[in-house]
């Protein structure tokens, strides 16, 4: 050995050494494997205390230390004692906001003193919910706790399709603001939950579900931890985030176990909103062609297109909702009145919605929501009700397409965001490549240049080197595109925001 130990300690210290080397050679499953690509040697240097020997690098630079879980080479040891986990839930998509929080926390303490790290990923509002919504709270725990037999009970289980009071003022809604009678409203926990309960409902493990790409990622790990592979058939959308109505009738026409359809309106991740006459083209082909046609509205008042803007006039006036018994539309209260933390969304399914042997859709889901959430939370719903601010007087024939009090509230928080997306658009603007979005949701995509292609490397040192945090486009199916939210932080902060953006995309860019 070259080593030269002095003392007892020294040689305890070689010894330790051998065992470590020992076990990297025979690691079995579940050992500890020591790997390096340099030898060790044992050198006299100077301790705090005294002189003692201690382990070094000889090439410090170039040693590679790991810690890993060795797989067994032994023919004598069972391969696992472990149960397998499910293949279909390893291959889904990782959730990227978390990943994305992941890193930020990873980086908060360089920016701790620089006013934290400032997030553009996660779709959120800065504002809170309507002052109504917390008065209404504070009632119902009043009346609780009360002798009343009409106390909102709220800690038992509700219908499964949710409270009549708020299905109730969601049928006045959506009569009013949508142009929708005759439809069922089941409540859900959030828009998420909404669109799992149309991928159990809908499709058998042999049919088909269409997701335009750039997609929400969410709805494509939907599909993968529920159906087989295969069963993802992933579209096309034009360079200004349009679905390509063209490519679905080729592929509709050539694939008749395409069951569903997905089109989110206003986009996430794009920020487009489709014109009338693009969502009636899907709406058209799915009859055509015996396929369900799934609209996420989510961002329904998120809107920055006025009527009249496109040729084809895009009837904003309805939010882009169909009544055909074939489309099923879904909503959420996450986003435009900012009670993400409450899980309460909805999805709206027409009384006529049926299969060939009339077997009632709605009917068939509550199966769905009885196995997930049984009931939605009733506080939230409380919540819910609180906010869209619905009188109960009906609707009639001259309100049809005139907002609700809730909608109009939404509408003057949403006028709020303009500074910051004018700021964001603008840092994007620096990279002189495609952008899409911006008119509409609270997105902005933008390509990246050659030069600086990987999307989440530069999202990586966004994070560490600039302290702003976007999403990569590769989470939602494009890669080398970036995904800007610009409704997170109050204008002020925003305005902050965009320009450690612009900043880091020159200098990432240039590099």
């Amino acid at each position: 050995s070259p080593c030269e130990p002095k003392g007892l300690k020294g040689i305890m210290l070689l010894l330790v050494s051998q065992i470590i080397t020992l076990a990297s050679s025979f690691s079995a499953r579940g050992a500890l494997a020591f790997h390096s690509s340099q030898f060790l040697r044992i050198r006299n240097t100077k301790n705090l205390v005294r002189n003692l020997p201690y382990f070094f690098c000889i090439e410090k630079r170039k040693a590679k230390f790991s810690i890993e879980m060795a797989a067994s080479t032994s023919s004598n040891i069972k391969e696992t004692d472990m149960p397998s986990i499910s293949s279909r839930i390893k291959k889904t998509l990782d959730p990227c906001v978390v990943l994305m929080k992941e890193l930020m926390n990873r980086h908060n303490h360089l920016w701790e003193d620089k006013g934290g790290i400032f997030s553009l990923a996660q779709g959120v509002v800065y504002w809170k919910p309507p002052e109504v919504v917390s008065s209404a709270l504070i009632e119902a725990l009043k009346e609780d706790q009360s002798e009343n037999l009409n106390a909102p009970q709220l800690h038992t289980y509700g219908p499964d399709e949710g409270l009549p009071a708020l299905r109730s003022a969601i049928q006045q809604k959506i009569k009013r603001e949508n142009g929708l009678t005759n439809h069922e409203v089941m409540i859900s926990v959030g828009a998420n939950q909404a669109y799992t309960n149309c991928i159990l409902s809908l499709l058998n493990q042999d049919q088909k579900v269409v997701i335009f790409s750039p997609y929400y990622f969410n709805h494509v790990m939907a599909v993968q931890m529920a159906l087989p592979e295969d069963s993802l058939v992933v579209g096309p959308c034009s360079d200004d985030g349009i679905p390509d109505m063209k490519w679905l009738e080729a592929t509709l026409k050539s694939d008749s176990s395409i069951q569903m359809v997905t089109i989110v309106n206003p986009g996430n991740p794009t920020g487009v909103s489709l014109s009338r006459k693009i969502l009636q083209s899907a709406v058209d082909l799915c009859r055509e062609y015996k396929a369900w046609l799934v609209l996420d509205c989510t961002y329904e008042y998120f809107v920055n297109v006025n009527e009249g803007e496109q040729e084809d006039g895009p009837d904003y006036k309805l939010g882009g909702c169909f009544p055909e018994p074939h489309v099923l539309h879904i909503f959420s209260f996450s986003k435009s009145y900012a009670m993400a933390g409450y899980r309460c969304g909805y999805i709206i399914v027409s009384e006529e919605a049926a299969d060939d042997n009339k077997t009632s859709l709605f009917r068939q889901m509550l199966k769905v929501q009885d196995t997930i959430p049984i009931a939605p939370s009733r506080i939230s719903q409380i919540a819910a009700l609180a906010a869209m601010q619905e009188d109960n007087s009906g609707v009639n024939d001259e309100q049809l397409g005139s907002p609700g009090k809730g909608k109009v509230w939404v509408q003057k928080q949403f006028q709020t965001l303009e500074t910051g997306r004018r700021a964001i658009y603008r840092a994007l603007q620096v990279m002189n490549t495609p952008m899409m979005g911006g008119s509409g949701s609270m997105y902005i995509m933008a390509k990246l240049p050659e030069s600086a292609s990987d999307d989440k490397k530069i999202a990586d040192k966004l994070v560490e080197d600039f302290g702003v945090a976007i999403i990569p486009g590769s989470f939602c199916g494009f890669p080398g595109w970036i995904r800007v939210c610009y409704s997170n932080l109050p204008p002020e902060k925003c305005l902050q925001a965009a320009d450690r953006l612009e900043k880091g995309l020159k200098k990432l860019c240039r590099s």
